[in-house]
Formats: structure tokens, sequence, C-alpha cells
């Protein structure tokens, strides 16, 4: 592979932010909160198998499913409580980044050389080396860079053109993980 080095720019709008962000919401609470429904289905079966023993006299193992049940519900409703307070304080956070970008809208620039990966926007600069680097692609849409397991990137495809786009994936096939989320 030709080592050289790809350099780029991507705009930094509010409306691009705000698509990537409700993605990547959607992808990890969302999900979440199905599954926390699906444990619901557990809670309403176990309050019958109570009810059913409590009517046959098995008042021990009534106990036992009703109290079973009850967890269930309040797991379901703390967890659902955690979604609605989590939902409304991710997207304010969103809208006061909005805000932020509009006053400083410099463009995001990705870099990719044959020792480091790194990105700057108009808050920060961040620079890894490829070791620490995995990645993955999201629906056919997104790019998932993810850096020393605790910071991410997300290129949308639709902002590079497609000779870029290849290279890029080449370059993190060469130099990174591929990691699937």
């Amino acid at each position: 592979m030709n080592e050289e080095i790809l350099t780029y720019n991507t705009p930094n709008s509010g409306e691009i932010l705000q698509q990537i962000n409700r993605y990547e919401y959607k992808r990890l609470w969302e999900n979440s909160l199905k599954k926390n429904t699906k444990n619901l289905f557990y809670g309403i079966t176990f309050t019958v198998f109570g009810v059913i023993a409590f009517f046959l006299g098995g008042y021990i193992y009534a106990a036992f499913f009703l109290g079973f049940s009850i967890a269930v519900y309040s797991y379901y409703f703390s967890s659902l409580a955690d979604y609605k307070k989590h939902k409304k304080d991710f997207f304010s956070e969103i809208d006061r980044e909005i805000t932020n970008l509009r006053a400083n809208s410099k463009d995001v620039i990705w870099e990719f050389t044959p020792t480091h990966f790194s990105f700057k926007n108009y808050r920060a600069e961040y620079k890894f080396i490829w070791q620490e680097i995995t990645y993955c692609i999201l629906d056919d849409k997104y790019l998932y860079i993810t850096a020393s397991s605790v910071m991410n990137f997300i290129l949308d495809k639709d902002n590079i053109d497609e000779d870029n786009l290849t290279k890029t994936i080449l370059y993190l096939e060469n130099k990174s993980k591929f990691k699937e989320v």
C-alpha cells in the first residue's frame, strides 16, 4: 500500500451533528430499551404464575413469583425513567453543541498518516497511534472510529467523495483493527 497521507475537511454543521447523534442515541439507548421491554414479558408471566399459585393455595410460591414480578416491574420502570431523563439531557446537550458550532463554524479536519490518526474540530485536536484505533462500518452510512476504547469519531460517508472514502477504508483495514459494534 502506498503510504500516502490522507487529509481532508468535512463540513461542521448542526444538522450533520444532530443526525449522527440521533443515530448514535438510537443505537445505544433505544436498543437497550427494547431489550428491557422484553423483560416486561417475564414480569407478566411471573405475575400470572403468582396469581395461579395463590389460588391453588401455594402461598410461598405465590410470594416468590409475585416478588420476582415486582422486581422486574421496578427495574423496567426505573430503566424507562432513566431513558427519558437521559434523552432529555442528551438532546439539550446536542442543542448546546449546535449553538457552539454556529459560533465556531470551522471544518473538521481528518488526517490519516502512516504513524497516526488525527481529528481536529473547533473545540479540540486528537492524535492517536494506530495500535489504539478500531473501526467499523455502521449501516453502510457511517464510518465509526474508536480510539483508546473511549473516544468515538463518526464519519458520515456523505461528507467525503467516493475516492477518499475508499482510500480511508483501505487505510483503516491496513493500519487498525476491524471491530463489530
